[in-house]
Formats: structure tokens, C-alpha cells, sequence
């Protein structure tokens, strides 16, 4: 049977752009101009899903918060995996084919699975190990175990089909991070990779030896996602545990060869000053600078500037490559540091958004104190912090993970679920946050809060979806364990109203939750990253399932139906019959099956030969929608893609067919059931 999901990706590429009659070649698409050009027509293909780090994707045509209910969404199928999930899924649209969902563990593993094979023991497309992990023994710290591997979050790039990402390796009883390149078709290496990632700069602080700081391979973490800035791949590090000494660090590397191009420390003439983040990935703007949040930094100097040459710890820092080197283009460390850093309630516990669309950027700190800056004149440091844009205490304890950010129009919506807090979100309207929040009164959460992620079609009307994975402990104390969690999702227009619960029903529950790990929602289907060694994959359920009907035989895809009524006004057509004579292979507008209008678009997609394929993706791609049957879009003028209703679906005959809308409209109007 051909899956559902080969239909959704047909409609959601076309419903991106009128491809006008039947070609049995795919356009020659510029895919460096055009990420988003295959299959699905949707990519995730970074931490928090783009540069700037909002965590939204606004591609995502098929969910949308009519059919995001228990009822009619849940879990589909989990994958096994070979150690706990710390990395953000990510997804590609169309390789070879096929949508794959890229899986990274803490056992130095990499996983590629089709996103949309359903079958309970399906084999993954390929697998690689990347060699012994170090131990969590080793490190000293017990708040990532029983092993480090691969934390952060890999990057790909569509235009060469690769994957970078980073392991932690114990060979030897010697430690190592390397730096990785794959196909991500094969996942074979590509020329040069791995290498083993080395640094020094000079400076006279923590375990510098005659004026050179060396990286050092136990005691410094690289937590945060990976960032691909044109022909460069940039990482961040930072500690696990802040077991000293240590150095927050940037180290660029040429994406091609894997030379290493760049080096930046955070502290040369101090120590601490990790950059981690929460495992939200470095930030880029468009002319390619570069944004982090560093942490901690026990500064005992005296000196009244504290944030000087030598100290960029507890900052916001923004960095220019100038080719082989960075400058520090601006800064803002807060004016009470000395107080609250060695406390450690300092910055780096979520990373920042740069909110589209402005100049500015928007990062918190442990306390749960939230900075507004100008991304051009941050302002160091002043009395108070009155240099920046906004400051507010916008969460109980701080947010881990990172925010997640809408735009909306000249404003959008900022999403906080803190430590020892509720879900929070705050309208900006364009120039500042509008306080108090918005808050939902019965999600209080303990440690780590929650992870958060956003879906939408833009901003069409109820497609904006808030997901979260929180951990179902109460208390905010650290822990090395979120212990059992829960995916949610809201309705982002109003976080008061919960859609959705894996809680609701046993066959929907998640496992044990990942600290700081958001959901990937890509396609029609929600991917979850677990410390039960699983990935969980959540979606609509079959059309089965939405109407109740038992499923019909692959080989018998008419059902001996006779032919529908054409009238609205008159008997409503069934399902089966509208299939048979006008979504059907042979039919004039069957766009379905070999020799059907759309079997060389990039990416094989083809609609499908039966007609519970054709329904259930109908469904997937939000066209009808079962929890409101009437109001099912594939009968208006306009929002339908049936040329026969004002749409663009480039069917074989595109001549108008009013015999045809009205079949349609009177299938819809009857309560567009597959019968």
C-alpha cells in the first residue's frame, strides 16, 4: 500500500505553487536559493529550526489545532535507538525519495529513518557508530549519563547532502571531540572526516601554560547545535558540571575540508564563561555575525569594568568573522554580576532569539530575568542595565532549552515555560514585550520546565500550534533526569487552551523526557527525542481510525461503486464513488498512479491507487478535515487545489468540471465520509 504521507507531500509541494499542465520533468529548482524545494517542501534542518532560533516552523500545512486532539492525533510508531536522545530530531523532505527524520544518541550513534514508515519493526535506511563514548564516570558529573556521545544538534545542508555534527570519544583512555561530515543519502563520510577538534589561544587565565590556553578534551562540553554560516560550520563550547578549569570557546571549521578557520575564547585572562546555551545553537544574523549567551564567571579582580578584553563571561556577545579571525562587535553583561554569577544564576541557560523582522535580541538568565538588547549597541555594562532596550523578570527560576517565538504581523508572541513555573507568553508589539504575560494557570512544572517548540501555516488562522515536552517531576532542584514525560500542545493564539495530551490515552505515552530537547514538527508529524532510547513519532491517525470504517482491500480500490451523483442538490456521492470517477486512476483528474500527471516530481511522489490512501491523505493535508466534516476546505472556491473549484491542482484535464464541484460539495455537505 502506498503510505498516506506520498500524498501530503504531492499536495503541500503544489499547494507552494501552481505548476500549471502536466511535465514529465521536475523544474530544475536552484536548491542554494531554495531550501525548501522537495518532497514534503519541509525542512528542519537545524537547532530550534532556523539561524535566528525561534523554534517555529511555519511551513507545516497538515496540523493545525481542528484536528490536533486525542481523537484524531496520536502517537504513530517509535524507533529504537542505541542510547538516550540529547539532539533535536531533524528532518529532510525528498532524499531519494523518501522523508527522513535524522536521529543523534549519546552512544556516538546516528540514525536515519524514513519519516513516514509506519510499520512497527522498520529497519532504519542506515546507521553509524562513531566509536566508544566517554564514560559518565569519567566526567565527574552525574547529570549526563551513563554516557557522552553526541549532545548537540547536528546541521545539514541540502544543496551538498551533508550532516555535520560532533562525538565525544574515549579511545585509548585518551579523550577526544571530532568533528563529523556524512551523506546524509548513505551516511558514509565525506572526504576529510572526522577530525579531532584542538584549540589554543593565547591569555593567562585557567590552566594557561607560558601564555596559551589549550582546550581541554574531559573537561569542556560542545552543547549547543551546531551553526552553518556559508562555507563555515561553527561550534560552541562550554563545561559538564562546571568541573574547572574551563573556557567557553567558538572554533569555526572550513564545511568543505573540516580545517579549523577560527578561534575564540570567553575568559583568556579568567576562567569559566561557558557557552552552552541549553543546547539551543549559536545564532546568526544575515550578514553573518555570529550571537551567543555565555554562563557563569567567578570574577573576584576588583576591577570596576568588569566586562573587559579578558572576561566575556555572563554576556551576550555579538562576533564578526572577519575571514580568519572574530571581533567582538558588541556586547551586555549585566551590571550585577558579581552578585548573581557566582551564585550561578547567570546567563547561557537558554541561548537567544533574534527576533525577525527587528534589531533586537531577546536572551534570559537563571533567575529568570529576560534581556531585550540592540543587536548593534548592546552597551556593556551600566548602572542598572538602563543602556538596553527591556528588562522584566518574565519567569519563576529561569528557562532552560530555550523560548520559542511567532511572528505575527509588525509584532508575535514569546513563549517561556520556566523552571518551578507555568507556560507564559508575552505580545510584543514590535518594539517592546507588552507585560503581564498571558499565562496558563495549571501547567506549573518542576525542573527542567518545558520544551518548546511551534508549528503553524504561516499565520493562517488556527494552524499555530505550541508543543511541549516536560518532564513530570515537581521539583526545580537539578536532577539527572526529567523521569517520565509528556508531549503537549496548545493552542498558541491562546496557551489557555491544552489540545493535546500523550497523557490522555496509555497507548500515547512518550517514555521518559530528555532534559532541554524541544519536539521536531515536520510534515504532519511530531518527533520526540527520548531518554528511554526511542524516538517517538506522533501524527493524525489513519482514516480508519478518524471515521470508524473498516479499510478496503488494496486490490479492489472501486468497491463495484456505480456512478455519483453529480447535483448537489441531490443524493450526496459516497467517497468511493467520487474516487472511481474523479480522483482514480483513469479518471480526468486522477493526478494518481503510473502515468498519472505527477510521478516525476522531485522526490517520486505519487498521489496513491486506492481510495483509503487518497482519503487519508486528503486528511493529512488538512483538505478534509474529520473532526469538522462540513467545513472540510476541498470544497471552497479558492482554498481547495481541485481546478474544478478555482484551485491549481495541474490535473490531466484542467478544464473547469461544475459536474464535479458539485459532487464534491455535495460529498462535503453530507459529512465527507470515506464510505
Amino acid at each position: 500500500m502506498l503510505r498516506p504521507s506520498l500524498l501530503l507531500a504531492g499536495l503541500a509541494a503544489l499547494g507552494a505553487a501552481a505548476l500549471g499542465a502536466c511535465s514529465a520533468e521536475a523544474p530544475d529548482d536552484d536548491i542554494a536559493a531554495s531550501e525548501q524545494s522537495v518532497a514534503t517542501n519541509v525542512h528542519v534542518l537545524t537547532s530550534r529550526n532556523d539561524l535566528a532560533r525561534t523554534g517555529a516552523n511555519t511551513r507545516e500545512k497538515v496540523l493545525r489545532t481542528t484536528n490536533v486532539a486525542s481523537r484524531a492525533f496520536g502517537k504513530l510508531f517509535s524507533r529504537p535507538v542505541d542510547g538516550q536522545v540529547y539532539a533535536q530530531p531533524l528532518y529532510v523532505g525528498g532524499v531519494d525519495g523518501r522523508n527522513v527524520v535524522y536521529v543523534a544518541t549519546e552512544h556516538n550513534s546516528v540514525y536515519a529513518f524514513d519519516a513516514d514508515d509506519t510499520r512497527p519493526n522498520a529497519r532504519p535506511i542506515w546507521s553509524r557508530n562513531f566509536g566508544p563514548p566517554v564514560p559518565s564516570a569519567d566526567t565527574q558529573c552525574g547529570l549526563l549519563g551513563p554516557e557522552v556521545g553526541i549532545t548537540s544538534t547536528p546541521v545539514i545542508d541540502l544543496q551538498s547532502k551533508t550532516i555535520w555534527f560532533t562525538s565525544r570519544n574515549k579511545e585509548s583512555g585518551k579523550f577526544f571531540h571530532k568533528l563529523h561530515a556524512l551523506d546524509i543519502a548513505t551516511g558514509q563520510p565525506r572526504a576529510n572526516s572526522p577530525v579531532v577538534i584542538t584549540a589554543q589561544a593565547p591569555g593567562n587565565g585557567d590552566a594557561s601554560r607560558n601564555g596559551v590556553i589549550a582546550l581541554d578534551p574531559l573537561r569542556t562540553m560542545q552543547r549547543p547545535g551546531l551553526l552553518k554560516v556559508g562555507n563555515r560550520i561553527f561550534l560552541g563550547f562550554a563545561s559538564l558540571c562546571d568541573i574547572g578549569p574551563y573556557h567557553g570557546w567558538v572554533l569555526g571549521y572550513d564545511a568543505t575540508t573540516l580545517a579549523q578557520t577560527h578561534v575564540h575564547i570567553t575568559t583568556p585572562n579568567g576562567g569559566e564563561g561557558g557557552i552552552w546555551n541549553g543546547g539551543v545553537g549559536l545564532a546568526a544574523d544575515a550578514n553573518g555575525d555570529i550571537y551567543y549567551t555565555s554562563a557563569d564567571v567567578y570574577d573576584t579582580s576588583g576591577q570596576a569594568q568588569f566586562n573587559g578584553a579578558g572576561n566575556l563571561g555572563n554576556s551576550i556577545v555579538r562576533l564578526k568573522d572577519d575571514g580568519s579571525t572574530f571581533s567582538v562587535v558588541t556586547k551586555f553583561t549585566p551590571f550585577d554580576t558579581r552578585i548573581y554569577s557566582p551564585q550561578d544564576r547567570s546567563l547561557g541557560n537558554g541561548g537567544g532569539i533574534l527576533i525577525p523582522g527587528t534589531n533586537l535580541f531577546v536572551a534570559g538568565d537563571k533567575r529568570g530575568v529576560t534581556f531585550l538588547v540592540d543587536r548593534d549597541d548592546m552597551g556593556g555594562q551600566a548602572d542598572q542595565d538602563a543602556q538596553i532596550v527591556q528588562k522584566w523578570q518574565s519567569t519563576a527560576r529561569g528557562m532552560w532549552g530555550g523560548g520559542v517565538y511567532y511572528r505575527k504581523g509588525a509584532g508575535g508572541l514569546y513563549y517561556l515555560w520556566g523552571i518551578g513555573d507555568r507556560l507564559r507568553a508575552y505580545k510584543f508589539n514590535g518594539q517592546k514585550f507588552e507585560l503581564p504575560a498571558l499565562v496558563n494557570t495549571d501547567t506549573l512544572t518542576g525542573y527542567p520546565g518545558g520544551a518548546l517548540s511551534l508549528s503553524s501555516d504561516g499565520q493562517a488562522a488556527g494552524t499555530a500550534i505550541l508543543w511541549a515536552v516536560r518532564g513530570k517531576r515537581t521539583s526545580p532542584g537539578l536532577a539527572a533526569s526529567t523521569g517520565a514525560g509528556t508531549l503537549l500542545a496548545f493552542d498558541a493564539n491562546d496557551i489557555t487552551r491544552q489540545l493535546y495530551s500523550s497523557d490522555a490515552s496509555p497507548a500515547d505515552v512518550l517514555g521518559d523526557a530528555t532534559k532541554f530537547a524541544p519536539p521536531t514538527i515536520a510534515g504532519g508529524k511530531v518527533f520526540v527525542g527520548t531518554s528511554s532510547n526511542q524516538l517517538v513519532v506522533y501524527g493524525l491517525k489513519s482514516a480508519a481510525a478518524l471515521d470508524g470504517g473498516a479499510p478496503v482491500a488494496d486490490g479492489d480500490p472501486d468497491g463495484g461503486a456505480g456512478e455519483p451523483s453529480a447535483d448537489a442538490s441531490g443524493p450526496a456521492p459516497t467517497w468511493t464513488e467520487l474516487y472511481t470517477q474523479y480522483f482514480g486512476p483513469g479518471t480526468p483528474g486522477h493526478c494518481s498512479g503510473t502515468g498519472g500527471c505527477h510521478t516525476n516530481l522531485r522526490g517520486g511522489f505519487r498521489c496513491g491507487t486506492n481510495k483509503d490512501d487518497c482519503f487519508a491523505g486528503l486528511v493529512a493535508a488538512g483538505l478534509v478535515d474529520p473532526l469538522s466534516p462540513t467545513a472540510s476546505s476541498i470544497a471552497e472556491v479558492g482554498a481547495s487545489p481541485l481546478v474544478w473549484l478555482g484551485g491549481s491542482m495541474p490535473i490531466d484535464d484542467p478544464t473547469p468540471n461544475p459536474a464535479a464541484a458539485a459532487a464534491v460539495k455535495a460529498w462535503v455537505a453530507a459529512g465527507a465520509q470515506n464510505n
